[in-house]
């Protein structure tokens, strides 16, 4: 059960499920958790936090007496049954299903944020902040569940699905990459909101399906302009995330638009927001492009920041979350056999969880060993991935083969 109480009866063993002012106004990287030492209330008081929500089902209650005190002191949450068993690979049931959750609400929001945008108010502002708050919190707790579901997704041409998806993703590489909780915030937001110029372009523009001709690409660019100027309305709008969202398109070599910014130009927020757009937009088809395999995204990714548009070592920090062999990639073996690559382990990238699904003659499998490369014995055959395969050469259908995945 869920109840405020004032913080001068906030206890070390008590779980925080919330507090009286916005996350996004306070230092802490998330707005749950237990309190295990005297400390942590103290910086509370310190941010002018007066009062705070418990969570009495996860942590110690307030006590009534001195019995009830010694009793609750010990968190429940130590009590909780062992959760069901599950498989040996990737995130557990429960840890996806929440991350799944997650997700669709984000979406169902800023999909409403964004039909709004005509009548805007600053609650709108508010409910785009309280999302980024629920999906760094959710990927904080379920970051290997959440950043995989943005791997296992299908062709989806919704704006708010490749927000939130951009997002997760721009939050999960400043994480990674050691950002501060307000850096991650505002990289969140920006992200959230990075591409809502292109609600001003017309609807047959970003429909097309065929090669874009000079006079579109003209249109397309002047997304950020416009972005820039809807969010004008917003005077409580953060400046760096605002920056972030005009800048998103820019490249460290001059070559992006819509002002060829270059190098110390660009901010290493902004460059983290790139790439997390740049392989979304690729591996779920945008603007006239067809849906890209996840490797070759990656390679590509790495190949333009070696040309420089990007800076490497932050490209870098994105493989490291996907592996080189992402989730739902194709995949030879150096045995002739084909698989699909279904978890990625974060200590051994190199040698993820696959599935197989054509056997040395090139003859589908009826039954789909699964099989873990990171830890195969020796007396198994030893199979290493020898190099990623498009699936539409191949003639897989990879929306059916990931539908089967999870």
């Amino acid at each position: 059960m869920k109840k405020r109480i004032a913080i001068q009866d906030l206890r070390p063993g008590m779980y925080i499920a919330g507090m009286d002012q916005s996350w996004f106004q306070t230092p802490f990287l998330r707005h749950k958790w237990l309190v295990k030492r005297d400390d942590e209330i103290a910086l509370l008081r310190s941010y002018g936090i007066q009062d705070v929500f418990i969570d009495t089902e996860k942590g110690a209650d307030v006590a009534v007496d001195s019995d009830e005190q010694e009793l609750s002191h010990t968190p429940t949450i130590s009590d909780e049954p062992l959760p069901p068993p599950h498989m040996s690979f990737g995130p557990k049931p429960e840890e996806i299903e929440s991350a799944r959750l997650l997700r669709a609400e984000a979406i169902s929001t800023v999909d409403v944020f964004f039909r709004q945008m005509e009548s805007s108010t600053p609650q709108h502002l508010t409910d785009v902040r309280a999302v980024v708050g629920t999906l760094l919190d959710g990927l904080l707790e379920y970051q290997d569940a959440m950043v995989s579901l943005i791997q296992m997704r299908r062709f989806d041409a919704k704006l708010a699905t490749h927000s939130v998806d951009t997002s997760v993703l721009a939050m999960a590489i400043g994480q990674d990459y050691g950002c501060d909780p307000q850096q991650l915030k505002l990289l969140g937001l920006a992200a959230m909101v990075h591409d809502i110029g292109q609600l001003r372009l017309p609807l047959n523009l970003l429909r097309k399906v065929q090669p874009y001709s000079p006079q579109d690409h003209k249109l397309i660019q002047a997304h950020c302009d416009m972005g820039e100027a809807m969010l004008n309305q917003f005077p409580d709008f953060p400046r760096e995330s605002k920056q972030m969202l005009l800048h998103h398109h820019e490249r460290l070599d001059g070559s992006g638009y819509p002002t060829g910014l270059r190098g110390h130009d660009l901010s290493e927020l902004t460059q983290i927001l790139s790439i997390a757009d740049t392989y979304d937009a690729q591996i779920s088809g945008r603007c006239s492009q067809p849906p890209a395999p996840p490797s070759r995204a990656l390679s590509e990714l790495y190949r333009a920041a070696v040309a420089g548009q990007y800076a490497t070592k932050l490209v870098q920090r994105l493989i490291h979350l996907l592996g080189v062999y992402p989730i739902g990639s194709l995949v030879r073996l150096n045995t002739g056999e084909q698989a699909v690559v279904i978890w990625v382990h974060s200590h051994s990238r190199l040698t993820p969880t696959i599935k197989l699904l054509k056997n040395s003659s090139g003859e589908p499998v009826e039954e789909q060993e699964i099989i873990d490369l990171s830890s195969q014995t020796t007396h198994e055959t030893s199979r290493t991935i020898q190099e990623s395969i498009n699936p539409h050469e191949a003639g897989w259908d990879m929306s059916k083969i990931l539908d089967s995945l999870w």
